[in-house]
């Protein structure tokens, strides 16, 4: 192996060991939504009548079954364990970079709901019209996991998925185009 395959390797391993700031931030929303579908798991609150096992859903069925129909008491099996643990690891590295910035993980928190996103769901003058359809999509995003999660045990549905991601990452693009700097040159 040269050397150049030797540090390109090291650098991949360093930045997923130590991710820049944007990176930490999915490295925490990941780790949360993974421990938190995990605990629903264990619960038998994931889905309406099947308990998942992480195994055979992330290795398409290779090693086992992902979907056991479910009992009645708490269930607790390898995978579960394997799969918090893969959570907290990323849940842990993003924290760790995050709190090395100044303003730390209690400022990260604090951030998630004091920005200027949320005010312009009710006023486009804040970030102009995208702003607010940025906005808009994000909350109705997430409303729509959660609203949808507890009424009807679906926090695994594909369906559900595919709608909340849409409009979580349409709010996202939106955002970046309102927050995107003013060009210089006219296309005229």
């Amino acid at each position: 192996m040269s050397n150049q395959e030797t540090e390109t390797s090291t650098s991949v391993v360093s930045m997923i060991m130590h991710p820049s700031r944007g990176l930490a931030n999915w490295y925490v929303c990941i780790g949360m939504l993974g421990i938190f579908l995990a605990v629903l798991n264990i619960l038998g609150l994931v889905h309406p009548t099947y308990h998942l096992s992480w195994g055979g859903l992330f290795t398409f069925e290779a090693t086992n079954a992902a979907f056991e129909l479910k009992s009645d008491s708490i269930d607790v099996v390898l995978s579960d364990i394997v799969f918090i643990g893969l959570c907290t690891a990323l849940l842990t590295m993003g924290f760790r970079t995050i709190g090395s910035f100044d303003d730390g993980v209690g400022g990260w928190f604090t951030a998630l709901f004091v920005n200027d996103t949320w005010p312009a769901l009710v006023d486009p003058d804040i970030g102009g019209w995208s702003k607010l359809m940025s906005a808009w999509c994000l909350l109705l995003g997430l409303v729509f996991y959660l609203y949808y999660g507890v009424m009807h045990t679906g926090w695994i549905d594909i369906g559900v998925y595919s709608v909340s991601v849409a409009l979580i990452a349409f709010g996202f693009a939106l955002k970046m185009a309102a927050d995107a700097p003013e060009g210089e040159d006219n296309l005229d």
